[in-house]
């Protein structure tokens, strides 16, 4: 049909046409203001950068015209939006118009499209498109062919994200790593670092080659780097929800950030650490709080119960508490909280760190401080151990919680136990380290003793898991009798709390006494009973908003740690 043949609907296309071609220059005007692109996505680029090959008839589809993202060969005549771009085009977009919308018309056949992943790009018909567009139409009828890659991409790809699109499939091209873990994201926003995350593998390769004493293929040293190295990593940074606030990295992003970040805190302090407290230690240096940075004791035991059988490996593998930080003071004269380190610590390539607080307003003489780093070598050289001590400045408590995060337990002498009055209460440094500890905390008075025999308060909330998942710890590795004092509001919660914690413990082989609280005076009863069982160690869960435990520690924590001598370390 030609264009003349219907004058009304012709006339009418080309008014739509100037209305099209001047709301396009005022997109495109805005847009150079916002610095933002407005351009199609060049097909050829697109699709040699990204090696998309292997074409696949589709068939005629029904294709959403919002996924259509570029064009073949008019990517200088329409927009992202498929709006004109030149004057000069008037006649031919109203001719093809006037055939799409004239009641005299034939209709128009299907326009042809390549689809790439979820974005799909004109090979003829863009007038058509720009037009279902401009009349508000959904979809349109199209013969689709599909062309693979072995990157996702999506229909929102912008110009920034296929060079990101581009770097991925050169690494994934490099390292055929898509092929060794299939399904496995290791996109990287920060392109410029995939030669370091190979040479990661690489190294992990080298390494493994000198462990085994042979050659290492490339493919099985990333299975085993993924398996024991990034997957665990990751997870932790999951878990943690770091990627939350870094919303433009990717988790591989992430994991080159964090293990620079070890590296770096490796050389500066002089001692190892691991991924997952430096993950606390460099998120808190950005001013995040992350969620626990591994998964919680909590978590472990619950994962237990919500099995019908015991696990097929015991979550007590590896030593819980290998890097110990402890508090060295005047007002630890003997250096109590030390010769406690000493006794809990019993795993391979222990480290206890320790840790003396200047007051930034009072210098202390330099003999002083040499005395004590002389002291604490001379002691762990006695003692067979290795640490380091640091000087920190800085009110105590808010310097000993930082420099925990780099460890896996905080050891403290406790002089004074917290008064009754809140003021008090608030201002001690005691409460603002319970309140704030992302650590277990083990508090010591006059005599440091090994874990030999422990008292665990138990009433099923999260944090006294936490406790009941240390306290395992120590009697599945080191057969520690282990006791329940069972806490509960009624008989039914009593018998809850007794069913959770004999489930775990029978999966995971654990023979335990239990004992029952007469709910009157539970500071009473579990300082009475830590005494006449003669434990060594009373180990009970942090804070909680609703928990029994909680009431304790918010009421009464002068009272339970005034009357219970032996060592007490508190699961936060």
């Amino acid at each position: 049909m030609k264009r003349m043949e219907d004058p009304i609907v012709y006339r009418k296309a080309l008014e739509d046409f100037r209305r099209a071609r001047s709301k396009a220059a005022m997109q495109q005007f805005w847009a150079g203001i916002k610095g933002h692109s407005l351009d199609l996505l060049p097909y050829d680029e697109i699709s040699t950068k990204l090696r998309a090959v292997s074409q696949t008839d589709r068939g005629i589809k029904q294709v959403p015209l919002q996924d259509i993202i570029g064009s073949v060969n008019r990517i200088q005549d329409f927009d992202r939006n498929f709006l004109p771009l030149r004057d000069d085009d008037i006649y031919r977009w109203a001719s093809v118009k006037t055939a799409m919308t004239s009641p005299l018309a034939k209709g128009v056949p299907p326009v042809s499209l390549y689809r790439i992943g979820d974005a799909y790009f004109v090979l003829d018909g863009n007038h058509r498109v720009s037009i279902a567009k401009q009349m508000g139409m959904d979809t349109i009828e199209a013969y689709v062919t599909e062309l693979k890659t072995r990157v996702p991409v999506p229909s929102t790809l912008t110009a920034e994200e296929m060079v990101q699109k581009a770097a991925y499939v050169n690494f994934l091209e490099d390292t055929q790593i898509d092929q060794i873990l299939p399904g496995v994201d290791f996109s990287l926003h920060l392109v410029e670092n995939y030669p370091l995350l190979k040479e990661h593998i690489s190294v992990h390769q080298y390494y493994m080659g000198i462990e085994n004493q042979r050659p290492v293929t490339f493919k099985e040293a990333a299975l085993h780097w993924y398996e024991t190295l990034y997957a665990p990593i990751v997870a932790s940074i999951e878990s943690s929800g770091l990627h939350h606030a870094f919303r433009d990295l990717t988790l591989t992003d992430l994991y080159l950030w964090l293990l620079d970040q070890q590296q770096s805190l490796q050389q500066d302090l002089g001692i190892a650490l691991k991924p997952e407290n430096v993950l606390d230690y460099a998120a808190g240096q950005e001013g995040i709080k992350p969620e626990s940075g591994s998964p919680t004791g909590e978590a472990q035991v619950m994962q237990v119960l919500e099995k019908e059988e015991a696990p097929a490996q015991s979550p007590y593998q590896d030593c819980l508490f290998q890097h110990v930080t402890v508090a060295l003071s005047d007002e630890d004269p003997d250096w109590i909280a030390l010769e406690q380190a000493i006794l809990v610590n019993r795993c391979p390539g222990e480290a206890i760190r320790g840790v003396h607080v200047q007051n930034a307003d009072a210098e202390e003489p330099e003999t002083k401080t040499e005395k004590y780093q002389q002291r604490f070598d001379q002691r762990l050289a006695e003692a067979g151990m290795t640490g380091k001590f640091f000087l920190r400045q800085g009110e105590p408590a808010s310097a000993l919680l930082e420099f925990s995060l780099l460890s896996d337990l905080l050891v403290l002498k406790m002089n004074h136990p917290p008064a009754a009055n809140l003021i008090s209460r608030l201002s001690h440094g005691i409460i603002t380290i319970l309140q704030q500890s992302r650590r277990p905390v083990l508090f010591v008075k006059e005599t440091p003793l090994p874990v030999s025999s422990i008292l665990l308060p138990f009433d099923a909330s999260p944090r006294s898991k936490q406790a009941l998942f240390i306290a395992a710890y120590y009697a599945a590795r080191y057969g520690c009798p282990l006791n329940l004092l069972l806490a509960g509001e009624g008989r039914e919660k009593t018998e809850s709390s007794r069913h959770i914690a004999q489930t775990y413990l029978e999966r995971l082989g654990i023979q335990a006494a239990y004992h029952e609280t007469s709910g009157e005076d539970f500071t009473d009863e579990v300082a009475s009973l830590a005494k006449s069982l003669d434990v060594s160690t009373l180990i009970i869960g942090g804070y909680e908003n609703t928990s029994i435990l909680d009431r304790v520690f918010i009421q009464a924590l002068d009272e339970t740690l005034a009357r219970i001598e032996v060592p007490v370390l508190i699961c936060q």
